[in-house]
């Protein structure tokens, strides 16, 4: 990354030296930050100093070169296309110029290494070749600005993602600041304990999966994980910030007193609107400017999905019931942490619920109750109850189901087989990305091949994707672009679907999930090669033969059927090579 060298001298010495204040001026700010805790930028910007100034010297404090973006010109299509203008306003980072390898990037904050670094990482996926990354320095106004002029360009070079990003903008709320004066700043304040509130309340009314409170340099930002995607909701002024985090960690029951290490809890909402229906799993990660916080919502009375409404098509619905229906054996469920392992797991063992048949389970946490005659029980890794010892404990249960959240150790890989060939139906999951990896993991992990041979009866490797708005679902020809993108996978002339975006889906085109799957169902002939300790390759090449759909053959047919958009396949699903 290529910058200027730092000047050399500090912030507030330049600030004098550019005759934007004087020293009495300087030496009364700094001693009202001492006793205000706040920064000397914040004291300026609150005064009614000029935020260009500021960034100014600012940017030669640093190093760095300022531009003036209202005069910049417009960047090429071909370089804007690749980042939404939501994005760029949320990360305060606009790509203005690619040349010669080299990236220049505006940022209003150059010091957010974790924004510019995902920005180059997203321009090198697409296919960049980015030797060099210069910064340069702007405003918050500026940078603005000039996303709104440049991401609508003249009449004849505006394309469809630059149509649909600005009808999203129009539905979608500005970001709300929260209104909390300096003096309501206590954990124990109605302002704040009202704020707490009114941020759970409001994640649950928009189907929010996850809640995060992130700290930053002058602010808290609060954003919301709906549909899989995470948007920026309120901004939480800096004074406050410690409060509200202390009054969530009461919630949960944390140590407030402990802020330099990791923290877990629950809330039970319903403690603080008899109304709500929701749990919330919180934890907390110590940052230099302070805790973050992330609060996944469990709705207690949300109803447990069928088999028939996770997604599988036809041909995957009948391998996974023929698992499922199976006396013995395992089955596992994998993928990355929000790929909706959990929810499916849950759909078949409620499918499998019946008064003759025992089930059991232990995960970390119990998410949703389950009902019925099926028992469940947290383990806890402190107190010595974990997987492994909960699936000893449950062989002495006599059940016939048993499900283990996760396999993460040999320990457990090997009492679950154990329990499989001992007569029992095994579920559990597995952090891999594909169904055939998972195969190999388990070797890896070191179960001996004969072991996952006799052992596993069908893989379930998953993601979710983002489903069209029904209201505003609208078919098109796929284009060129999509055509290079997807790699023979999509054929010209193919009709595809997108969302135009509408109330309904607050003008994203989106609304709701769906899985897409790929199923391993084992057989004969997968188990001979498994035993010859056959390698991934071989493994995936036999199983593809067998009739195993790719998850991204799955999500390309759920793409032609006007389930989902081409563009939720291509950045969810890898081309097969």
């Amino acid at each position: 990354m290529t910058s200027r060298k730092p000047s050399g001298k500090s912030f507030e010495e330049l600030l004098v030296e550019r005759n934007l204040l004087t020293k009495e001026k300087l030496q009364e700010l700094l001693t009202r930050s001492l006793r205000e805790k706040r920064g000397i930028e914040q004291l300026l910007m609150e005064s009614g100093f000029s935020e260009e100034k500021l960034a100014f010297v600012k940017a030669e404090y640093l190093g760095y070169e300022f531009v003036d973006l209202s005069a910049y010109p417009q960047p090429p299509l071909e370089l804007l296309k690749h980042i939404k203008p939501a994005y760029a306003k949320n990360y305060k980072v606009l790509p203005i110029k690619y040349e010669d390898e080299s990236l220049t990037v505006a940022m209003v904050e150059p010091r957010d290494f974790i924004a510019l670094e995902e920005v180059v990482r997203h321009y090198r996926e697409s296919r960049f070749r980015i030797r060099d990354v210069k910064v340069v320095m702007t405003t918050s106004k500026q940078l603005f600005s000039s996303i709104d002029n440049f991401y609508v360009g003249p009449k004849e070079e505006v394309e469809m993602k630059s149509i649909l990003t600005r009808v999203a903008a129009s539905f979608k709320p500005e970001v709300e600041v929260a209104e909390v004066t300096r003096e309501d700043a206590t954990e124990n304040s109605g302002p704040i304990v009202m704020l707490a509130n009114k941020i759970i309340e409001e994640a649950f009314k928009k189907r929010t999966s996850d809640i995060h409170l992130e700290p930053a340099l002058d602010h808290m930002r609060v954003r919301y994980r709906i549909d899989g995607e995470l948007a920026e909701v309120m901004v939480v002024p800096r004074y406050a910030q410690d409060a509200l985090v202390t009054r969530l960690k009461i919630m949960c029951d944390m140590r407030i007193d402990e802020r330099r290490q990791p923290q877990d809890g629950r809330i039970d909402f319903t403690k603080y609107n008899p109304l709500s229906t929701i749990d919330l799993r919180v934890s907390t990660v110590p940052t230099p400017n302070g805790e973050d916080v992330v609060m996944r919502i469990l709705d207690k009375k949300s109803s447990i999905l069928s088999l028939d409404m996770l997604g599988f098509n036809e041909h995957n619905m009948k391998l996974y019931k023929e698992a499922i229906n199976a006396p013995y054996g395992i089955m596992l469920h994998v993928g990355p942490t929000g790929s909706g392992k959990t929810t499916a797991l849950y759909a078949a063992l409620k499918s499998l619920d019946t008064p003759d048949v025992k089930i059991v389970t232990a995960e970390d946490p119990v998410e949703y109750t389950l009902g019925g005659q099926i028992i469940q029980s947290n383990i806890n890794p402190v107190a010595g109850y974990t997987f492994a010892k909960a699936i000893r404990a449950f062989m002495r249960h006599d059940p016939d189901i048993i499900l283990i959240g996760e396999i993460r150790d040999l320990e457990t890989a090997k009492t679950a087989v154990e329990a499989s060939l001992t007569g029992h139906l095994v579920f559990s999951t597995l952090h891999t990305n594909d169904a055939v990896g998972t195969v190999t993991r388990l070797t890896e992990m070191g179960i001996e091949p004969y072991l996952v041979a006799d052992s596993l009866l069908l893989v379930c490797a998953q993601r979710l994707l983002r489903r069209i708005c029904p209201k505003c679902n609208k078919s098109y020809i796929v284009t060129n672009e999509e055509i290079e993108l997807a790699k023979g996978d999509i054929k010209t002339g193919t009709p595809l679907y997108k969302g135009e975006g509408c109330s309904a889906c607050e003008g994203s085109g989106y609304k709701g999930r769906i899985g897409i799957y790929e199923i391993l169902s084992m057989n004969r002939r997968l188990r001979n090669l498994l035993i010859k300790s056959a390698g991934t390759d071989e493994l995936r090449k036999v199983a593809i033969e067998s009739g195993m759909k790719t998850l991204r053959q799955d999500a390309i047919e759920k793409a032609l059927i006007g389930v989902t958009t081409i563009e939720e396949v291509l950045s969810t699903t890898l081309a097969e090579q």
